[in-house]
C-alpha cells in the first residue's frame, strides 16, 4: 500500500491505526453514499463512500446563506497530496490524501475548501482542521496495506488507474465504537455491512466488474499503444469521451441487493456515454426466472436480460419524489431501487470457456436479441 502511494514502506499493523475524531461535525451528517455504488461514470463500484451533508438538504438559494462546516483528520497523519478537481464544470474543488502510518490511509475529494497552509508534507493532528465543507457530499475513504480485497479476479486490471483499488478497506473497524455507530446510521443502506463492497467478482460467472478487451484493464488504454516500460497515466483517450467507455459492471444494488445493475460505459456510443443522464445504469429485470449474474456461468449459454430504468421507492415501499429546488440533495437512509416500468434495451450476456464474457447490447427499447451479431463485444477481467 505504501508504495502505491509513492511513501516510505512500514512494517507495523494497520490495525493499531485509530480514527478517533469525526471528518465533519456529527450533528451535520445526513444521509450518505455507502462504498459501491454505480453512477454515470463511474462505471465500476466506486471505491469511496459520499458522506451527506444536512445544507445538502436546503433549496440551493437558501445553502449558500449555510455556514461551511469544518473537515478535520480523524487521526494523526501527514498530507502527501494536494491536488484540485473541477465540479459542475468551473468550481474548483480538492482532493487530500493523509498518510497515518503502518499502511494506512484516508483520501478526500471534492473538498470544497482547503484550510490555509494546508499542503503536502503538513503535519496533521487528530482533530486539525484542513478543509470546509458545504455545497457537495464529501467523499472519504480508507485504503489500508492490511486488506486486500480476494473479490477481483484480476487486481493486475487495476495496476493502472487506480492501484489503491484491492485496498480499499471498511472504515469501521479503524473508527472508535462511537464514530463507527454514528457513520453507519447515516449510510443509505441498511444491511450489514453498512459501508457496503467494491469486489463482486465471481470467477466463472457473469457478475462483477469487466474490461473491454484489448484495453488495459481500467485504464481503458487501448494495449496496442501501450510502449515497453512507459508508464501509462489514467486520462483521456484520443476518440473516447471517457477513459470509462470500455467498463462494464454487472452487481447488485448498493441499497437494495435483490436489484441487479446493468453498468456500462458504452450503451449507444463506442466512444462511451455513460455520463449521459439515463444512459450509464439500468436495474436488470430478473422476471420470468431469470438467474442472477452471479448464478449465470458457461452452463447456462446465452442469457438475456431487459434493462429498466431505475425506480427510487421510500424505505416504507412508497415511490420517492426529489424536491426540485435542491441539486444535490441525497436520497433517504434505506431508500430502494427498483426496477421501473419503462424498458430502455436488451443486453444478452454469455460467459466463455476462457473466462470472458460477450455482450451484446440493444439499445432499443422494442428491439429483441436473437443471436449474437458483429455488434457483439468481448470483456474480459
Amino acid at each position: 500500500m505504501d508504495a502505491v502511494f509513492g511513501q516510505p514502506e512500514t512494517t507495523c499493523s494497520a490495525s493499531t491505526v485509530k480514527l478517533t475524531h469525526t471528518i465533519i461535525p456529527l450533528d451535520t451528517l445526513t444521509s450518505s453514499i455507502p462504498y459501491g455504488a454505480m453512477i454515470g461514470s463511474h462505471v465500476t463500484p466506486i471505491d469511496h463512500a459520499y458522506l451527506g451533508l444536512k445544507s445538502l438538504e436546503l433549496t440551493d438559494a437558501a445553502r449558500q446563506n449555510a455556514p461551511f462546516v469544518p473537515v478535520t483528520s480523524p487521526a494523526a497523519g501527514t498530507v502527501i497530496e494536494v491536488s484540485t478537481l473541477r465540479a459542475e464544470g468551473t468550481t474548483t474543488v480538492y482532493r487530500v490524501v493523509i498518510n497515518h502510518g503502518c499502511g494506512v490511509y484516508t483520501v478526500y475529494m471534492v473538498l470544497d475548501r482547503l484550510q490555509a497552509g494546508v499542503r503536502r508534507g503538513t503535519k496533521l493532528a487528530a482533530g486539525q482542521q484542513f478543509g470546509s465543507q458545504r455545497d457537495h457530499p464529501l467523499d472519504f475513504n480508507v485504503f489500508s496495506g492490511g486488506t486486500w480485497l480476494t473479490g477481483f479476479a484480476n487486481p493486475l486490471s487495476y495496476a493502472y488507474g487506480e492501484a489503491w483499488k484491492p485496498y480499499t478497506a471498511d472504515p469501521t473497524p479503524f473508527f472508535t465504537r462511537e464514530l463507527a455507530a454514528a457513520y453507519e446510521k447515516v449510510m443509505q443502506r441498511t444491511q450489514a455491512p453498512r459501508w457496503w463492497k467494491v469486489d463482486f467478482d465471481v470467477r466463472g460467472a457473469a457478475s462483477g466488474s469487466w474490461f473491454l478487451a484489448g484495453t488495459a484493464g481500467y485504464s481503458g488504454i487501448p494495449i496496442a499503444s501501450v510502449k515497453p516500460n512507459e508508464w501509462m497515466q489514467l486520462g483521456g483517450i484520443p476518440g473516447k469521451n471517457t477513459y470509462a467507455y470500455g467498463h462494464l459492471a454487472l452487481a447488485p444494488h448498493w441499497t437494495t441487493p435483490s436489484t441487479w445493475i446493468a453498468s456500462m460505459g458504452w450503451f449507444a456510443d463506442e466512444a462511451g456515454d455513460a455520463d449521459v443522464q439515463g444512459l450509464g445504469q439500468f436495474a436488470i429485470s430478473l422476471a420470468g426466472g431469470l438467474p442472477t449474474p452471479d448464478e449465470v456461468t458457461v452452463a447456462d449459454g446465452t442469457v438475456v436480460y431487459p434493462l429498466h430504468s431505475m425506480e427510487t421507492l421510500t424505505a416504507d415501499g412508497d415511490p420517492y419524489q426529489m424536491d426540485p429546488t435542491t441539486t444535490n440533495s441525497p436520497f433517504p437512509v434505506g431508500y430502494q431501487a427498483v426496477p421501473g416500468p419503462s424498458k430502455q434495451g436488451t443486453m444478452a450476456v454469455r460467459v466463455n470457456a476462457d473466462g470472458s464474457l460477450t455482450v451484446e447490447v440493444i439499445a432499443n427499447p422494442s428491439g429483441t436479441f436473437s443471436g449474437f451479431t458483429s455488434a457483439a463485444r468481448t470483456y474480459t477481467r
